[in-house]
């Protein structure tokens, strides 16, 4: 209705004369119609103030524009489309009495995981933060955040729409270069690439483009791209959504970076879709739609370079966490016959994956309405499998070495002096105030997890840009944690995520967070992040690389938090990547900390929701006769146990075979606080928390433990426990245990048990209590049971998914 038909039927009479003029905002109609319902709505028809509004779409299954399953970018950006709902409610038709029409000005997009799939919910926060008067028009400036259910997947940011008379967009002229962005462009320096597949061809029509739609690559490109039964995946787009009609030239020495110059054409008349669609009484194309055949072109310009031949399985991708800048200086209506896109590439990269970097005009006749900046498109493998590009782009930035001989910059000595001693020692004189106080530490002992720092970017209380770390961690082949897991080649879920998140720490403190306050003595806590594992691999006796990134700071008062990302490799092969957020506070917070429920006493063994009836069974773990069951080697099944004391944090366990609020089973777990646990005077020194990867690696304990009282590994030969590959586990912490707390306890919802021909995976949600206060949330937690070969060396040889040694 509000698309269509009369606004007095959506808000009500009080807006029935703006039915009366001849255009008003609105939404777009089927099929660009992108909403499904509005869930809240914070804002008073008038009042021309901060105000907000979310949304949701329900992704169809097997839709006209979806391809293998995934949704194009374009429907993504454009179902947060309710900035127009919004704005409409506000009551700017008011003023405009149909004389002025909404045009998209700015906005910046920012992919943080993969574009979304069929069957998906998407959730739509949007926020229109203030409003200016340039004489008779009027500005907004808004935003939103996109997520699948508690993942954030989109971020649009520093938009910008205004309300204009036909005459202003008439005397529009689009976008025009400055001297100083000319010069800049000028002064670029060439670079190189090959293609890695040869093509006679330099131009193509509709027809070879449909060809990609059809996923024959060959048939557009010629016989060197014949199919080799790999990426069955990497679709080019769907025939409706295709945007594209001619490439008209294809030069990969052009450009002002020298990596390509690409034109295209798409040929526009008043009866394609896309018109009638946007808007009723006000059409014009849709600049997510032009989006969208700046993608096409660029995911055309990778299949035409042969960056396809250094995948197995990938699909393409946003590049996560790249800043897509677009500003749009003119409107596209059913009267211009034809688009022109004029791609320069900045870049083209190997890790993790091939991908590319463009810079898109858009010209309606001579005139550029639209121009994309930073344009970035991944192959993202779906699997275990890595991918390296064969031959390195000439002037590019240089690609991690098989084995780093780089000097560092920071040494053993350093990092002791940041764990223990003086931290002045470790950062410079900067840090000298913190002699005889308490600030923030990496941890030391047996959880001391880097061994040296090679390379950090970022200039020291900068925080408006980004910074960087490149460390390494030589593993010990006959590392603690080794043996005391159950199986000699499986690295602790734990263990990998301390040597992802310690640079955080340390980049973090090198870049002097806390001298902004530099009377202060925070401490520093991780409060979220996720991690998926990519492959495995046998880390004993190799080195580890990491690379981290902070991303971004925030100070409110007396807190700051500060959002990361990181990758660990080996050789230059990512086996391990995630993000997390941290933050820096003051002591008295964390004291005062009330969990993720507001304080209430939901402990689970006092509400025992789940823990009742006959099937439950009761399992002391410190008990000899347990012991001997759970922790002990079996005859001929070696690994087929629990791990050791350093990784032993429960006392007790109770099961519920069918139970939990997904009836594929329930775990209660809990633990009597030690102060003189191992872990407190590593982690930190002055500062004893457990960390919360011992938490996670709990709940992954007590999940063993229902793996064995259920017996899952009976069809083994000789079972062991690993980690899931392509396992998206989400944490969050809300709260500390330190020495003088008196209970831990864990609840865990199994939510699957899958069983297939190689493994038995089970996959659960759990949560994890100081005493009767919840303050961990875990989302995905995972475990996998494996058959095991015959030992050499005390390293396993797997029949079934061999470790990369």
């Amino acid at each position: 209705e509000f698309a269509e038909g009369n606004i007095a039927g959506v808000f009500g009479d009080a807006y029935a004369i703006i039915d009366t003029y001849s255009r008003r905002v609105r939404l777009p109609m089927e099929p660009y119609l992108l909403v499904s319902r509005v869930t809240r709505l914070d804002a008073q028809k008038g009042d021309f103030r901060p105000s907000s509004i979310t949304t949701e779409y329900d992704i169809p299954h097997n839709w006209w524009y979806s391809t293998d399953g995934q949704i194009p970018w374009a429907v993504a950006v454009e179902a947060g489309q309710c900035d127009l709902l919004l704005i409409s409610y506000l009551g700017i038709d008011f003023e405009c009495k149909g004389d002025r029409v909404y045009r998209l000005l700015d906005c910046t997009l920012i992919f943080l995981e993969d574009a979304p799939r069929e069957g998906e919910t998407l959730r739509y926060d949007i926020k229109i933060s203030s409003f200016a008067r340039t004489g008779d028009t009027l500005l907004f400036f808004f935003s939103y955040d996109c997520f699948v259910k508690d993942r954030l997947v989109l971020q649009m940011r520093d938009g910008c729409a205004g309300f204009f008379s036909d005459a202003e967009l008439k005397a529009g002229k689009g976008i025009v270069l400055t001297e100083e962005e000319i010069e800049e462009k000028q002064k670029i320096k060439k670079k190189r690439f090959d293609p890695l597949l040869t093509c006679n061809k330099s131009s193509f029509e509709r027809k070879d483009l449909l060809e990609l739609v059809r996923c024959n690559n060959a048939g557009c490109f010629g016989p060197a791209y014949l199919p080799q039964g790999n990426n069955p995946s990497l679709r080019f787009t769907s025939e409706p959504m295709l945007m594209l009609d001619r490439i008209v030239s294809v030069d990969p020495g052009g450009g002002a970076w020298g990596l390509g110059l690409i034109v295209a054409q798409k040929d526009l008349a008043p009866d394609h879709w896309y018109f009638p669609c946007h808007f009723k009484d006000d059409q014009v194309l849709a600049g997510s739609l032009m989006a969208e055949g700046c993608g096409q072109l660029l995911r055309f310009y990778m299949l035409f370079l042969g960056l396809q031949s250094c995948t197995r399985n990938a699909r393409f991708q946003p590049v996560p966490r790249l800043p897509n800048k677009v500003r749009c200086r003119g409107q596209v209506t059913p009267k211009d016959s034809r688009l022109t896109y004029r791609m320069e590439i900045r870049e083209i990269g190997a890790s993790p994956g091939p991908y590319a970097v463009a810079d898109v005009d858009i010209l309606s006749a001579d005139k550029i309405v639209v121009d994309f900046k930073n344009l970035a498109v991944a192959m993202s493998e779906q699997d275990t499998a890595g991918s390296i590009l064969k031959k390195p782009v000439q002037g590019a930035a240089p690609q991690e070495p098989a084995s780093d001989s780089r000097p560092a910059l920071f040494e053993k000595f350093h990092l002791e002096e940041f764990a223990t001693g003086s931290i002045a020692n470790c950062f410079g004189p900067d840090f000298a105030i913190y002699e005889n106080r308490q600030p923030p530490r990496t941890p030391n002992g047996d959880l001391q997890l880097i061994s040296r720092v090679l390379e950090v970017t970022g200039k020291r209380l900068d925080f408006k840009n980004r910074a960087g770390v490149v460390s390494e961690y030589d593993v010990p082949q006959d590392a603690w944690f080794y043996r005391e897991n159950s199986h000699p080649a499986v690295m602790p879920y734990s263990i990998l995520m301390e040597i992802s998140l310690q640079p955080c720490g340390f980049i973090s403190a090198y870049m002097g967070t806390t001298l902004s306050a530099p009377d202060i003595d925070f401490c520093f806590r991780n409060l979220d992040g996720e991690g998926t594992i990519l492959m495995p691999i046998d880390l004993r006796g190799k080195t580890i690389t990491n690379r981290s990134e902070l991303l971004s700071t925030v100070k409110t008062g007396n807190t700051i938090v500060q959002r990361f990302q990181f990758e660990l490799s080996h050789q230059g092969l990512p086996f391990y990547r995630g993000s997390a957020a941290f933050g820096y506070f003051l002591p008295s917070a964390l004291a005062n900390q009330i969990g993720l429920d507001g304080g209430i006493d939901n402990q689970p063994l006092h509400t025992k929701e789940y823990l009742s009836g006959p099937s439950m069974v009761r399992i002391d773990l410190k008990a000899a006769e347990t012991g001997e069951q759970l922790y002990k080697a079996r005859e001929g099944k070696p690994y087929d146990r629990l791990a050791g004391p350093q990784l032993d944090f429960l006392d007790g366990v109770r099961i519920v075979e069918q139970g939990g609020k997904f009836e594929q089973g329930y775990v209660y777990a809990e633990k009597r606080i030690d102060p003189a646990d191992w872990f407190y005077p590593c982690h930190f020194y002055q500062d004893p928390v457990m960390p919360g990867s011992l938490g996670l690696e709990s709940i992954l304990q007590a999940m063993r433990v229902f793996a064995l009282q259920q017996d899952l590994g009976a069809r083994f030969r000789s079972p062991y426990f690993t980690q899931r590959v392509n396992q998206r586990v989400i944490w969050k912490y809300r709260g500390q245990l330190v020495p003088n707390d008196q209970l831990m306890s864990i609840e865990i919802h199994v939510k699957k048990v899958e069983h297939t021909a190689e493994r038995v995976s089970v996959e659960a949600d759990a949560s994890l209590w100081k005493n009767e206060i919840r303050i961990y949330e875990i989302t995905d937690a995972a475990i996998c049971l494996e058959e095991a070969a015959d030992t050499d060396s005390g390293s396993a040889k797997h029949r079934t998914r061999p470790l990369l040694v």
